[in-house]
């Protein structure tokens, strides 16, 4: 079958022929509807962290086409999933103790050696495939899989009812970062970035206050919404070196900082900014246990993440999908391949 494979560094990729998956026991064959591009897609391609000829992609949501052996009965052909993309050792350590994500022998999708899901059909576990609610799409479906990062940031922030949060950067995992915090009880978001269109659209997804930091200090802006008394909670999900480095100065006295996202170069963390706060300190890497949480949230209503896919290509344009994701406009914020 054909299918999106890494080349190179800084090399487009390209459409090409593997070999077509075999299920294993307790694992179901899945029709790959919509994939979405993440990030860390384009860090394979662009520092060269892929290896040559691995297919791209996890962001997923499909349709069953075919049982393994000693799948569950729960799930059937023609059944519409979503499915978590990093699969844990069972009798791993960390799966023993319920952090099933920090396993050191999890096969992600999409991480070498492990193909991805830009083809037409994939293999997986039973187990970590989820059906997605009758009112969400596949392109809604392919979106559970960056949520699920906001959902466990959330859950590691604690919040309480009528929290204000900060989230830092509004980028796909910010956005869907502030919808999570909102869901979980958080009166206000307040959301910074650069961009103003991506500020725009985050300020219609709900009581979210954008602060464009290029023109706004955050702090002051914060203050005014507190009464002088600062942010609840600070998520960092920008991955900026600098944003990562000033998360306490809008926090709270006994406030919670969360960082979400990777920044890929070390941050000059101040330890007395966080101490004469006691300030708690968070760091999320995936997720765990979430997905049905998100799936739930969303075909409540509670979540709405239709505003965020901003942009779909069809397989064919794949390479073109990707050159787009790479110099994305400030007016997208996450682009899909859509199969079928």
């Amino acid at each position: 079958m054909r299918a999106a494979v890494y080349l190179e560094k800084n090399k487009p990729l390209a459409v090409q022929t593997v070999a077509d998956p075999t299920p294993a026991p307790g694992q179901v064959v899945l029709a790959v509807k919509g994939a979405g591009i993440c990030g860390s897609d384009l860090h394979m391609v662009q520092y060269g962290f892929a290896a040559p000829g691995q297919v791209l992609g996890h962001e997923f949501a499909g349709e069953i086409v075919a049982l393994g052996a000693g799948a569950p009965s729960g799930l059937k052909v023609g059944d519409r999933v979503c499915m978590e993309p990093g699969i844990p050792d069972p009798n791993s350590k960390a799966t023993q103790l319920g952090i099933y994500n920090l396993d050191p022998a999890v096969r992600f999708w999409a991480t070498p050696p492990v193909h991805g899901v830009l083809r037409p059909t994939v293999v997986h576990p039973a187990a970590f495939t989820f059906k997605l609610p009758d009112n969400i799409s596949f392109a809604e479906g392919a979106m559970v899989e960056p949520l699920a990062v906001g959902m466990h940031a959330a859950n590691k922030a604690r919040i309480r009812p009528g929290d204000i949060a900060v989230v830092s950067g509004a980028g796909p995992i910010g956005m869907v970062t502030a919808l999570a915090a909102l869901a979980g009880g958080c009166s206000q978001v307040i959301m910074t970035d650069v961009q103003q269109p991506k500020l725009d659209l985050a300020a219609t997804l709900g009581p979210i206050k954008p602060v464009n930091v290029a023109k706004e200090k955050l702090t002051d802006v914060v203050n005014k919404l507190t009464d002088g008394w600062g942010a609840d909670i600070v998520f960092e999900c920008s991955g900026n070196e600098k944003a990562a480095a000033g998360v306490f100065e809008p926090l709270c006295p006994g406030g919670v900082v969360v960082y979400v996202g990777i920044p890929l170069e070390p941050i000059a963390y101040s330890i007395s900014a966080a101490q004469i706060k006691e300030a708690r300190v968070e760091h999320v890497f995936r997720y765990a246990h979430v997905y049905p949480r998100a799936l739930a949230l969303m075909g409540s209503g509670k979540i709405d993440v239709k505003p965020l896919i901003t942009d779909k290509f069809g397989f064919k344009e794949s390479v073109a999908a990707f050159d787009f994701a790479v110099k994305m406009p400030p007016s997208s914020v996450k682009a899909q391949i859509e199969l079928s």
